[in-house]
């Protein structure tokens, strides 16, 4: 009987450790591909960053995705100009509540408000709006910054403002021109849809449509509006995402500054963890 009781505790260990060996294998095998991933949308975000210092002018601004096989792996990068976004320090009211409605906010113009009242030095809240004495009573730990937008996601702080919403315009916004509207050749469509004579639905369209279009030729389509604003500031967000052959995926975003004819041709201005 005890060398029953012996054979059986052993095999017990024996399954306890062969099952603890397989955990540790397939943890370390996970940290392997994460980190694989992550190489490799960092490779493909730089190999979309030195093409576009060669030939900055030839390479698509308008998100479009372009596909890069690597070492087994896929990599699917997009350069979208900052140019053709809503720029949270720059926009007007009616800007911004045009945007807030295209991503389907409740009280848009209430929106639109407060995030002019977050950015303004004064203490008078617009309409449905909000200064530092309605952050308080919201029960908020922050207060209005009372400065320009220095983040994107700085818009989570405003007042009345949900993940929800935030996650559907964050594409189209950016902080980075200060410019009063958006560049039509490489506006996303959510940006498009801003536009007072503009619907979501032809926003999509009128993107497809572009291609190839001067800027007089794209007035023609979306109207003659003072929120057209050619751009030429070489400001772009660079997005790589990776999958690789064992099914790991890593997003890379960026947002980076061309400056050719320098010694360095472009500087990265952010550098972080996109989303899925």
């Amino acid at each position: 009987m005890a060398v029953l009781w012996v054979t059986s505790l052993l095999a017990v260990i024996a399954a306890s450790f062969v099952t603890t060996q397989r955990s540790e294998t397939v943890a370390a095998r996970n940290q392997i591909d994460n980190a694989e991933a992550r190489a490799l949308a960092d490779a493909g975000l730089y190999r979309a960053v030195v093409a576009l210092a060669a030939d900055g002018e030839g390479a698509p601004h308008d998100g479009s995705p372009r596909e890069w096989t690597f070492g087994g792996g896929r990599v699917v990068t997009s350069i979208q100009a900052e140019g053709g976004k809503i720029d949270l320090n720059g926009a007007d009211i009616d800007l911004l509540a045009g945007l807030f409605t295209a991503a389907g906010a409740a009280r848009p113009q209430a929106l639109a408000n407060a995030v002019i009242d977050f950015r303004d030095a004064n203490d008078d809240p617009l309409p449905g709006g909000g200064e530092d004495a309605d952050y308080r009573a919201a029960g908020l730990n922050h207060e209005a910054k009372d400065r320009p937008f220095e983040r994107r996601d700085e818009l989570l702080q405003v007042i009345g403002m949900t993940r929800e919403i935030y996650d559907a315009v964050a594409p189209a916004i950016t902080v980075h021109t200060r410019s009063r509207g958006i560049d039509p050749a490489s506006a996303p469509p959510l940006a498009l849809a801003a536009l007072p004579a503009v619907n979501a639905g032809s926003a999509e369209a009128l993107a497809l449509q572009r291609d190839g279009r001067t800027q007089e030729d794209l007035r023609g389509l979306l109207g003659d509006s003072p929120y057209l604003v050619p751009s030429r500031i070489p400001v772009v967000t660079i997005r790589a995402e990776a999958t690789t052959k064992g099914g790991a995926v890593f997003v890379r975003e960026a947002v980076v500054a061309l400056t050719p004819g320098l010694r360095q041709p472009y500087h990265i201005l952010t550098w972080e963890q996109g989303r899925r």
